[in-house]
C-alpha cells in the first residue's frame, strides 16, 4: 500500500496572520475586557508580544504596508488596554475600605503582637504599680503624677457630697456636651499623631507609655482613696478601653516605621521603609476611626450614663475590640482556601532549602500557566488590566511551600498584598 505523501509544513506568515486575527477579535468583542473569560485574560499578553515580534518581522521581510500597518494598530490598542488604570467607583472604595479595616487591619495587628504585647505590659504595669503605691500612701502621689493635677482631684474629691459619684473633670452638663465632644476629638486625633510620631524616637515613646501608665493608676488610686475608685474608673474606662489602645496602636505603627531605619534586614534602608510603611500604614488606618468613637463617647456617654452604661459600653467595646483584632480577616483566609484535598502548586526547585530568610520567594509562572489551587476564579472587573491577570496567574499564600508559610516576622512585609496571617 502506497504511504500518503507527507503534509506540506505549516506557513508561519498564516500563523502569524491567524494570531493578528485573534488578537483583533479579543480586542473588538462588544463589551470589552469585562466579558473576557480567565484564559482569555492569560492569552492577552501572549498575543500582544507576538504582534510586536510580528511587525518587526514583517518590516524585515518587506510586507505589505497594509498589514504591518493594522498590526501596528492592535498593538497600540492591546497596549492601551493592558495598562490602562481604571477609576475606582463607590462599590469598589467600600469594598476596598471593607477589606482593609476588616482583613488587612487585623492581619496587621496580628503580625505586630509582640510590640503591642510589650507596651500594654509597661503601660498597664506601671499603672498597676502605680495604683499599688498610692493606695498604700497617698503622699507618693505628687511624686508620680503633676503635683497641680492632684491637688486639683482632691479638692474636687473633698467638695464632692456624700453619697455623689465623683466625675473629676467630666462635670460639665448635656447641653455642653457637643462642644466638648468636638473640643475632645480634636485633642484624640492630636494625641494619636503624637503617639505615632513619638516613636519614631523610642525613648520618646517610652516615656510617654509611662507617663500615661502613672497618671492612669495615681489618679484611680487616689480617688479610692475617699471610696470613689469604682466611681472614677467607670467613667474613664467607659470610653479609655477604645482609647487606650487606640493610642498603643499608633505608637505601634510608628515603631515599625522606625524598626526599617533601625533593622532593615536584607534590604536597603530606602526598600525596608517602603515594604513596613504598607504595614504601618494598615496598623494606623483604624487609630483615628478609634479615637473618633472613643471622643463621641467620652462627650456624650460617660459623664452623663447610669453606672451600668457605663459598665456595659466599656465591656461592649472591649470584646468588639479583641474579637475584631483576633477574628478580623480568619473568614478571608478560609474562602482563600483551597478545597480539600487539592494538590498542592508546586514552588521553585529546592525552594524549602536554598530560600534565605528574607528572600523574596514566588513569581509568576511561566507560559502555560497551570490553574491556581482554589479553581478558575475571576479577579475583580474593576482592576487593572495588568494587576488582574497577575492575580490570575499568581497562587494564593495556600499555595506556597509548607517552608514559605513558616516563616514569619520581617517576611510578611514582602509577600502580595492577597496574603495574610
Amino acid at each position: 500500500m502506497a504511504s500518503s505523501p507527507p503534509s506540506p509544513p505549516p506557513d508561519p506568515r498564516q500563523e502569524d496572520l491567524a494570531r493578528l486575527r485573534r488578537l483583533r477579535a479579543l480586542l473588538e468583542r462588544p463589551g470589552g475586557e469585562q466579558r473576557w473569560t480567565d484564559e482569555e485574560l492569560r492569552e492577552l499578553p501572549r498575543l500582544y508580544r507576538h504582534a510586536c515580534s510580528v511587525v518587526a518581522r514583517f518590516e524585515s521581510a518587506g510586507e505589505s504596508a497594509g498589514v504591518t500597518g493594522e498590526a501596528r494598530r492592535l498593538i497600540g490598542t492591546a497596549h492601551a488596554v493592558l495598562h490602562r488604570e481604571r477609576t475606582p467607583g463607590p462599590a469598589s472604595l467600600a469594598a476596598a475600605a471593607i477589606r482593609l479595616f476588616g482583613v488587612e487591619c487585623p492581619r496587621a495587628i496580628r503580625r505586630e503582637w509582640r510590640l503591642l504585647a510589650a507596651a500594654f505590659v509597661l503601660l498597664y504595669g506601671l499603672a498597676g504599680l502605680a495604683g499599688v503605691a498610692v493606695a498604700r500612701d497617698l503622699d507618693l502621689a505628687p511624686s508620680l503624677l503633676d503635683p497641680a493635677a492632684v491637688a486639683a482631684e482632691i479638692e474636687g474629691l473633698r467638695a464632692t457630697e456624700a453619697g455623689e459619684p465623683f466625675r473629676g473633670n467630666f462635670d460639665f452638663g448635656l447641653g455642653e456636651s457637643p462642644a466638648t465632644a468636638g473640643w475632645i476629638l480634636a485633642h484624640n486625633m492630636f494625641v494619636g499623631i503624637l503617639f505615632f510620631s513619638s516613636a519614631l524616637v523610642a525613648p520618646v515613646y517610652l516615656y510617654l507609655l509611662a507617663t500615661n501608665g502613672l497618671m492612669l493608676g495615681t489618679y484611680t488610686a487616689v480617688a479610692d482613696h475617699w471610696g470613689q475608685g469604682g466611681a472614677i474608673s467607670s467613667i474613664l474606662w467607659c470610653h479609655g478601653v477604645i482609647e487606650i489602645q487606640a493610642i498603643v496602636l499608633a505608637g505601634t505603627a510608628g515603631l515599625v516605621l522606625a524598626r526599617a531605619v533601625l533593622l532593615p534586614g536584607p534590604w536597603t534602608r530606602r526598600r525596608a521603609l517602603a515594604l513596613e510603611g504598607r504595614r504601618a500604614l494598615r496598623l494606623l488606618a483604624p487609630v483615628f476611626p478609634l479615637l473618633f468613637a472613643a471622643g463621641l463617647i467620652e462627650g456624650f456617654v460617660s459623664p452623663h450614663a447610669s453606672l451600668p452604661v457605663r459598665l456595659s459600653v466599656a465591656v461592649g467595646t472591649g470584646a468588639v475590640l479583641v474579637a475584631w483584632a483576633v477574628l478580623g480577616g480568619r473568614w478571608a483566609l478560609r474562602a482563600e482556601a483551597p478545597p480539600s484535598g487539592s494538590p498542592a502548586t508546586p514552588g521553585p526547585a529546592g525552594s524549602a532549602a536554598v530560600w534565605p530568610p528574607g528572600a523574596e520567594r514566588w513569581r509568576p509562572p511561566p507560559d502555560p500557566v497551570p490553574e491556581t489551587r482554589g479553581g478558575n476564579r475571576s479577579p475583580p472587573a474593576d482592576l487593572p488590566l495588568l494587576r488582574r491577570i497577575r492575580r490570575s496567574f499568581i497562587p494564593t499564600r495556600a499555595d506556597r511551600p509548607a517552608a514559605d508559610r513558616r516563616t514569619g516576622g520581617r517576611d510578611d512585609a514582602r509577600r502580595h498584598s492577597d496574603s495574610g496571617v
